[in-house]
């Protein structure tokens, strides 16, 4: 991957890059941050909470916080966009409610927009532009500056998303997949089995494995598990023991919590309680 700018601190990472290698599968995964990708050229898919979406030149995606997602390049094409991953932190809180209305929760607004097929109607280029400009900035002068190059784009992307607000028709969620995407992120942290969700949605075990496998590209169970692990991690950073964020997010068993939190996270549960939020370690 050639890297032409980037920005990296505890609160924001931005990159200007571009790399030429293709990839098989979407690497699914989740995070606790914000994330942004303007993509300019290449032929890539993103997967996103069982609905795919093939970028077009000049395209935008949208993620929330513990938003399941993988991105599969297609070719060897050169791929080059913009990635903006931050912490809300980054934005002053009388602006933040306002300048994040633009990515939707999960579990409340589940059909809201995501993927912007033309924000230069919007001008949105022309702001990555400006954080390319603050990349090369001196250190002092970019740490004062960047929060209002932040509220600059995210104010212009609010301005977008609230005259853009039906969804892109897209990618290759069912009606299904999508009520039973809804219920499992409404019901994060309560014991749900196979059985129940069959039962809900009028769907044998079986059946359901296949299609939730094949809309979202995993299992039920793992897309639980990555879910409440991230969830746990921000109770952790909350001040949580281990043991109240294992209880609070789902977990039954702390041992089964544990395993699961050093594989996802990288690390032990007990290096993120009551540290502040980071994107640098």
């Amino acid at each position: 991957m050639g890297v032409l700018a980037e920005i990296k601190n505890e609160k924001v990472l931005f990159s200007y890059s571009q790399s030429e290698e293709s990839s098989n599968d979407y690497c699914l995964h989740c995070h606790n941050f914000y994330e942004l990708y303007y993509f300019i050229d290449g032929d890539v898919d993103y997967l996103v909470e069982g609905r795919y979406y093939h970028m077009t030149p000049h395209s935008m995606l949208l993620l929330t916080p513990n938003v399941f997602h993988g991105v599969k390049i297609n070719t060897t094409k050169p791929y080059i966009r913009f990635a903006l991953h931050f912490l809300p932190d980054i934005l002053t809180m009388e602006r933040r409610h306002l300048l994040l209305s633009a990515f939707p929760t999960m579990e409340k607004q589940p059909g809201k927009k995501i993927y912007y097929p033309n924000p230069e109607a919007y001008r949105i280029y022309s702001f990555f532009e400006s954080l390319i400009e603050c990349s090369r900035l001196d250190k002092e002068l970019k740490t004062e500056l960047l929060p209002v190059y932040m509220e600059a784009l995210l104010s212009q992307i609010t301005i977008m998303s609230r005259s853009m607000q039906a969804d892109t028709p897209g990618g290759g969620s069912s009606d299904t997949i999508a009520k039973i995407i809804a219920y499992l992120n409404q019901h994060l942290t309560n014991t749900i089995t196979l059985d129940q969700i069959s039962e809900e949605f009028y769907i044998s075990k079986h059946h359901l494995n296949k299609v939730f496998r094949k809309a979202i590209g995993t299992t039920v169970g793992d897309y639980l598990l990555h879910k409440r692990v991230i969830y746990a991690q921000q109770l952790l950073i909350n001040g949580h023991t281990a043991g109240q964020a294992a209880a609070e997010s789902g977990f039954g068993d702390y041992s089964a919590f544990y395993r699961a939190y050093t594989r996802i996270i990288g690390h032990s549960p007990l290096q993120d309680r009551g540290v502040l939020p980071t994107l640098v370690r």
